[in-house]
């Protein structure tokens, strides 16, 4: 299931929410979350993976990111692949 897709309770969308236009340090993922620290690590983890946030080290801060397979969903179609 991809990052984005609709959940219950999307935990990406709470990390990728709290990012906005600023950078947050891996660390915060569990208090974004409300995750326990592992879960809210691999929800941080797959969200990396699936290039919704990225970092330019393997540990620093992350921030938003939006790939063009998640442009639709999270924009509502207001960008159309061309």
């Amino acid at each position: 299931m991809k990052p984005w897709s609709t959940r219950p309770h999307d935990s990406s969308s709470d990390i990728c929410s709290s990012v906005g236009s600023s950078e947050i340090e891996r660390g915060a993922a569990p208090g974004i979350t409300g995750l326990p620290e592992r879960s809210a690590r691999r929800v941080l983890n797959d969200t990396i993976a699936a290039g919704l946030l990225a970092s330019t080290t393997p540990k620093g801060s992350v921030s938003l990111r939006f790939p063009d397979d998640a442009l639709e969903i999270r924009f509502l179609k207001l960008y159309p692949q061309t």
